[in-house]
């Protein structure tokens, strides 16, 4: 088989005339970006996670709240007296066997305790919004994560498709420096020179198609879908932005606001530990005996519990006095946690001023940089078309042409990433600026 041949038959395997996505064909419509963002929303493993540590804490202010409801519980008992015991009935020691049941209901409910269950309860009232703020700011973390990895599959496609045309030029360029051999226009070390450059062109295009591929597992596991060897058929619009005008305050600003309210709660609630305790109890109580062989009739179950029947309420008050200083620490952990959570909340702001700034000043370069890839494109296209004659011409060699040519591809790659990086500075800017980065439709 001829040299062309295997080159050819090599091309017609890497090089499909189909799209590198024929074989997601059988999927009806592409995603979206916005449809990757609303699938990551859902199933992503962390924002999983932050929905149950959501629920979690709306099971803790439930808790929370039945602190202060009363407490009501019936309860019974039983006993068996063996040897000296107590008469029930004549209450004097004797030695018989006695059966006796007892039965209650009681109730209990806190008056007073300085506070303190109330502002646990306002704790994880601010602990659950908190705990809400901080699943956006996951979902907002992954869906920076999904664009980051949706473009850079684009980049990649790119990259593959680039290849892929340098190496139909190099393999043109071959395939004519060998009929200008023959003709002794061309010499063997020109022919030499563009098959180690045909060579090259085949493993930068197999690197370049790997990495197509990790990207496309980059984005499967930034989305939390099932992982695949296949390529995700999407739908990339590099004038992608959300169309929301409804801004909105950053969750981690609102997350760290009310990581300062829970923590002022239990300073409250520490504080209230100080207080005086007051609370209410009342109940109902009755019990039955009888004798066990003694020949004597007792009175039945039914009179029995109707007269040994007992009402009481009660009214308890304490004070602490001396408690080892555990409240006193309780208070002084507290407020420290307090400060801590304001420093933090400091930071946050500084750092979302700071990414907010550096988003500026990234879009702001991102166009520039966008405005001189597109004018070296052109340059180093009418350089390439000049060496590319010279080289007909035989006044340069192969190795010069592959150099112009990489040049070119270069520019062309440069071009493509600064446009997809023109587009994610856009959507940072604008996240920070209060947009949503997902079109809810």
């Amino acid at each position: 088989m001829k040299p062309s041949s295997i080159i050819l038959t090599f091309l017609s395997l890497i090089l499909p005339p189909q799209s590198i996505y024929a074989e997601e064909e059988k999927i009806e419509k592409p995603m979206t970006l916005n449809d990757c963002l609303i699938y990551a929303r859902s199933h992503a493993h962390s924002n999983r996670i932050c929905r149950l540590e959501t629920d979690m804490a709306n099971a803790n202010k439930r808790l929370g709240a039945s602190d202060l409801m009363p407490y009501i519980g019936l309860g019974s008992n039983g006993s068996l007296s063996f040897g000296r015991n107590i008469d029930p009935e004549t209450n004097t020691y004797d030695n018989k066997k006695t059966l006796g049941t007892g039965f209650g209901l009681e109730m209990s409910l806190p008056l007073f305790d300085g506070l303190v269950r109330i502002n646990n309860l306002k704790a994880l009232k601010a602990a659950e919004i908190r705990k809400k703020k901080a699943q956006l700011v996951e979902e907002d973390r992954v869906s920076l994560e999904v664009i980051k990895s949706f473009y850079n599959i684009s980049y990649c496609t790119s990259m593959v498709e680039q290849m892929q045309r340098q190496l139909r030029r190099d393999s043109t360029d071959l395939e004519e420096t060998r009929h200008s051999h023959k003709l002794g226009t061309k010499s063997g070390a020109d022919v030499a020179e563009l098959e180690a450059i045909i060579a090259a062109d085949q493993y930068e295009l197999v690197n370049q198609q790997n990495l197509l591929k990790k990207a496309h597992l980059s984005l499967r596991t930034a989305m939390g879908m099932p992982q695949s060897d296949t390529y995700l058929n999407i739908d990339v619009d590099l004038n992608y932005l959300p169309f929301s005008d409804v801004t909105r305050i950053l969750p981690e600003i609102e997350e760290a606001d009310m990581a300062v309210k829970e923590d002022a709660m239990y300073l409250r609630a520490a504080k209230g530990g100080y207080c005086p305790k007051i609370s209410f109890g009342a109940g109902i109580s009755t019990s039955y005996y009888r004798m066990i062989g003694v020949k004597t009739d007792f009175p039945s179950f039914p009179r029995q519990f109707s007269d040994n029947m007992g009402e009481y309420f009660s009214l308890s008050f304490s004070l602490p006095i001396f408690d080892g200083l555990a409240n006193a620490n309780r208070v002084k952990k507290a407020s420290i946690q307090l400060n801590e959570s304001k420093i933090r909340q400091e930071q946050i702001q500084y750092q979302i001023n700071q990414s907010a700034e550096e988003a500026r000043l990234d879009h702001e370069a991102a166009l520039e940089e966008l405005t001189a890839a597109s004018r070296r494109l052109e340059a180093e296209q009418i350089a390439y078309k000049a060496m590319r004659k010279k080289y007909e011409l035989g006044a340069v060699s192969a190795l010069d042409l592959y150099t112009s040519s990489s040049k070119l591809a270069q520019a062309e790659a440069n071009l493509t990433g600064k446009r997809i990086q023109k587009v994610i500075s856009e959507i940072t800017l604008r996240y920070y600026q209060g947009y949503p980065l997902i079109n809810n439709q």
